[in-house]
Order: structure tokens, then sequence, then C-alpha cells
């Protein structure tokens, strides 16, 4: 594939399902989730991401690591707002920290042929995954801030009120917490 794009990493949780431990620096066999996710992904641009703690540890993987823009927690559309602003205006794939193997045609279902003027979200056996997202960058950068501003918080709502597209992955993807009893 000679896609082209910015891997952001959203990793900036609370970690309270996790006992408050930062996701993407726990362990599975010996390595953090945030590099069993590079390794995966192995993106062919930049990579930012999105962190609010353990930030010299995040800067060793790459290329920026922003922080949230808000005071107090407003979870991963926070995250988003100041990732994608990190990101330019090229097409951006956007994963959760946490997300410990993802297909290798992942990065092609989400932004081949993607328009500047929509998002595409994954969808698996599971069912919806908010935080798969495929979108041009800055673009949206004010669309999520207005969302903020107006009370909003969730990653869905957002994509409720803006042009998107679903894009079907047969199977399940398999993320942190899905391995544990500690899920909501």
């Amino acid at each position: 594939m000679d896609l082209f794009y910015t891997l952001l990493i959203l990793a900036g949780g609370e970690g309270r399902r996790m006992g408050g431990r930062d996701k993407g620096l726990v362990e599975i066999d010996g390595q953090p989730l945030v590099d069993r996710l590079l390794d995966a992904v192995a993106p062919p641009g930049p990579v930012v991401i999105s962190a609010n703690r353990n930030l010299d540890l995040y800067r060793g993987r790459a290329d920026s690591v922003v922080r949230d823009r808000r005071d107090g927690y407003f979870g991963p559309m926070a995250g988003l707002e100041a990732g994608l602003a990190a990101c330019g205006d090229g097409p951006v794939l956007c994963l959760p920290c946490d997300l410990m193997a993802p297909p290798p045609t992942l990065p092609g279902l989400l932004l081949d042929g993607l328009p500047a003027d929509r998002v595409r979200r994954l969808e698996d056996d599971h069912g919806p995954q908010p935080l798969c997202l495929g979108l041009h960058g800055a673009r949206w950068v004010a669309s999520i801030t207005d969302y903020l501003d107006q009370g909003g918080g969730s990653v869905r709502g957002w994509l409720d009120g803006v042009p998107h597209d679903v894009v079907r992955l047969q199977g399940r993807l398999e993320n942190r917490n899905r391995l544990t009893p500690d899920r909501d």
C-alpha cells in the first residue's frame, strides 16, 4: 500500500478501569501496549501521541506528543482536539493506545479514497469502534472544539453531527479492555 498518513494515538486517558495506570504503557508479554500498536501499524508518516502524563516516555515513540488543550478531563474528544491540531491537514489514522492487534488492512479500510469532508469510523463484530477513525486532520479541529464548548463529550455524539461513513471489519478488534474483567 502506498498510502501516506499521520498516525494519531490516543493515550491520554485516566486509566480508571486499570487502577489509574497509564494504559498505553501497560505491558502485555513484556511489551507496552503503545509499542505493540506501533509495531502492528508501522506508519509510513509521522506519529502523534495524545497523552496527559508520562510525556517523556511517549516522546521516544513519536514525532510529536501533545497534551489536551483543556483543563480537567474531557475524554477522547479532548485528545482528538489536541492531536488533530498537531497532525496537519493530510490523512490521519486515529487509534486508541490499547488496540493490540489491528489487522494490516486497517489503514486502507479507514483512509483509502477518503474525501476531506468526511470522517470514516470502524465497526467490528462487537459493534462500533468510535476511536478507530480515518479523517483529514486539522480540518476537523473547529468542529470538535465547538462540540466540546457546547457540552458534548462522546466521540459517538460528535460523529452524529458530522458527515461520516462506517466501514465494517469482519471479526473483533482486540484491545486491553476486552482482555480483563475490569471492563465497564
